[in-house]
């Protein structure tokens, strides 16, 4: 072992600061080497001075048996420190890569953590929303039951109303019958003259379907439940109601169309079709509606073995006849 090289495993652990105590250590070293020299350089001067004759007793250097015990120990001192040296550095590596995993780990917690908050959030606007929608499914429903109500009032007044005319036309009637009993009586017959007939009166036929009233056919328009059209000739157009104001937008001829009188159509509607599309003559030009499957159902089941009638179309859909 060359005692101014410092050992491999020594190497190992020195480090950048120590590099200038190593220098001064090599200079003080070949320092003393230099005043060995100077030494052995006055000795060999003495030693020529001397006789040629050696000495009888002549010294010998025995080396010491001790140094190869101390050197094996020293290996097995530096094997054992190897191992250490190998064992800390596998620990080192082990403990590494777990603080790594644990990083990943925890880097993984802290994503989910996020989703957690972001899913927790939107589940508690989502759940915002619904409490919102069933508040305004409240109102509704409440709205609904009250204009249920109304309605059953409303029928129940008209079914009144319709039975209060019923009895004044049965009076107004039978106060008829009474004035021409009278009127006849006083009045002398004339000989050899048969009396005519009375006329009877004219057995209205076919239906006339109309809507209560403007309003209502606008509301049944803007619900879709209702499509108006204007005809003429093999040409149609629909009337929009989306951009606010009405509007006729040409479309193909209907399959089935529920024909209306222009006395029934509203006044704004025909004024805006003679304004859009053309001059149509009022013989040419026809009006009508097509209707949802339930109305025309409700139709067909009123104009069922009837001759005649008017058809009234109330705002909520219902059907009328009169």
């Amino acid at each position: 072992m060359n005692p101014l090289l410092p050992s491999p495993m020594f190497a190992l652990h020195r480090s950048a600061a120590l590099s200038n105590d190593v220098e001064m250590l090599q200079t003080d070293v070949m320092r003393f080497f230099g005043i060995m020299c100077l030494c052995l350089m006055a000795i060999f001067a003495l030693v020529k001075a001397l006789p040629l004759a050696p000495p009888a007793d002549r010294p010998t250097i025995a080396e010491p048996v001790d140094l190869k015990a101390a050197a094996a120990s020293l290996k097995k001192q530096i094997a054992a420190l190897k191992d250490k040296l190998a064992e800390a550095q596998s620990q080192l590596n082990i403990a590494t890569a777990a603080a790594k995993q644990s990083s990943t780990q925890a880097a993984r917690l802290l994503n989910a953590r996020q989703e957690l908050e972001k899913i927790s959030q939107a589940l508690q606007k989502t759940r915002s929303e619904i409490n919102m929608r069933e508040l305004k499914l409240t109102e509704i429903l409440k709205d609904i039951h009250a204009k249920r109500r109304v309605r059953a009032g409303l029928n129940t007044q008209i079914e009144n109303e319709t039975r209060n005319l019923k009895e004044l036309h049965t009076a107004v009637d039978r106060a008829k019958e009474k004035l021409d009993q009278s009127h006849h009586q006083q009045q002398e017959p004339q000989k050899n003259q048969p009396e005519s007939p009375p006329t009877p009166a004219p057995v209205r036929k076919g239906f006339t379907l109309r809507f209560a009233s403007d309003a209502a056919l606008e509301t049944l328009i803007s619900r879709d439940n209702v499509n108006f059209y204007a005809l003429a000739a093999t040409k149609a157009w629909q009337l929009s109601l989306s951009g606010g104001s009405p509007a006729f937008i040409p479309v193909k001829l209907p399959p089935k169309i529920y024909e209306m009188e222009t006395a029934t159509v509203p006044a704004n509607y025909v004024t805006v079709f003679h304004r859009q599309v053309a001059a149509f003559g009022q013989n040419t030009l026809t009006w009508g509606v097509t209707l949802l499957p339930p109305m025309s159902a409700s139709i067909n089941h009123l104009i069922k073995d009837r001759e005649g009638g008017d058809l009234v179309i109330m705002p909520d859909g219902e059907v009328i006849l009169n």
